[in-house]
């Protein structure tokens, strides 16, 4: 028996944009519509729903603590789920490239599958960000971030 696919993708563009402006191109680009939801920690992702994925974009901090718009999307139909063998059972495939190139030439901004280098950075900035809303930071820190 042939293994179902799953895709999935995780691109990144470098803006000034709002997120909500971000957020409108994504969606006229998709055809899908964004809504701002909070999330645990008054993080407040936007999400939406296109071809059997959840997409989620958010804003973050990227090398030299320029901004990114972060688009990542997977699989949100519980029926890949079934009998309780997850997504490990599935064939994944990555549409980052494609989903790039499409946002890029619909969007005006120049999107792109992160490097290690960006992720490194992103994950530098999320763990100021936790360290604040716990108190361990102060919010200068946070602030240095996003000047």
């Amino acid at each position: 028996m042939e293994k179902r696919q799953v895709i999935h993708l995780d691109v990144r563009a470098d803006t000034d944009e709002t997120l909500e402006q971000v957020a409108t191109r994504v969606g006229q680009a998709l055809n899908c519509t964004f809504a701002e939801v909070e999330q645990p920690k008054n993080w407040y992702p936007h999400v939406a729903e296109v071809f059997g994925l959840k997409l989620r974009l958010i804003g973050v901090v990227g090398i030299d603590r320029k901004k990114v718009a972060k688009l990542v999307g997977y699989v949100s139909d519980r029926g890949f789920y079934v009998s309780g063998k997850g997504l490990s059972e599935h064939d994944q495939v990555d549409i980052s490239a494609y989903i790039a190139d499409l946002l890029t030439m619909r969007t005006g901004l120049q999107w792109y599958r992160p490097t290690a280098e960006d992720r490194a950075a992103e994950g530098r900035w999320a763990s100021a960000y936790d360290d604040w809303l716990g108190g361990i930071e102060d919010q200068r820190r946070i602030q240095d971030l996003y000047e």
